[in-house]
């Protein structure tokens, strides 16, 4: 069974040409995927229901530490609310990786607030800091075929990623997330 792929764009101005780099990846690779619009929460819950389980999910978006959306503001989701969306559909195989393709995705804070609220996400990947589509859809494929091509476990995976766009790309574990962080120690 091929490995699929969801890709959710969530701001206008992403570029489109970033999004077909995204879906031309994942041809090369034999991975299906599938392309959701998210406006708003409601519609985009039954949307993750209807497609079955993902081992990518990448989101095109503009972020910071607290969520992510348009630049404007004017559709605006908390990265716990996206963690509970996912959750609740039950879209992830397991193993599943996030890429977050939005500024500073890569951030501890970011994937902490996605492993809290959702239990099924194993992985977090994203840029640290302010990049453009170009680098982040640059670094994904880098990514992506570390780890479908050459069979590279995450963390390598990532750092060839961040060695072939001169951007720093984090790949947060979950397991390393329940080591570190204990329940009932986070402040």
């Amino acid at each position: 069974m091929p490995k699929k792929l969801l890709i959710i764009k969530a701001a206008n101005d992403v570029c489109s040409s970033e999004i077909d780099h995204i879906k031309t990846v994942a041809d090369m690779f034999g991975i299906a995927h599938c392309t959701s619009f998210l406006t708003e929460m409601a519609s985009f819950k039954s949307d993750l229901c209807a497609g079955g389980k993902y081992d990518y999910v990448y989101l095109a978006a503009h972020a910071d530490l607290t969520g992510f959306g348009e630049a404007d503001g004017s559709i605006s989701v908390d990265w716990s609310v996206f963690a509970e969306a996912l959750c609740e559909a039950q879209c992830l195989n397991p193993e599943s990786i996030l890429l977050l393709g939005c500024c500073r995705g890569g951030l501890k804070k970011v994937a902490i607030q996605l492993f809290s609220y959702c239990s099924q996400i194993d992985y977090v990947c994203g840029p640290r800091w302010t990049v453009t589509g170009q680098d982040i859809s640059a670094g994904f494929h880098i990514f992506v075929y570390n780890m479908e091509i050459r069979r590279e476990q995450p963390s390598t995976a990532v750092l060839r990623a961040s060695q072939g766009t001169g951007y720093d790309f984090f790949c947060h574990d979950r397991v390393e997330f329940e080591d570190e962080y204990k329940p009932g120690s986070m402040a």
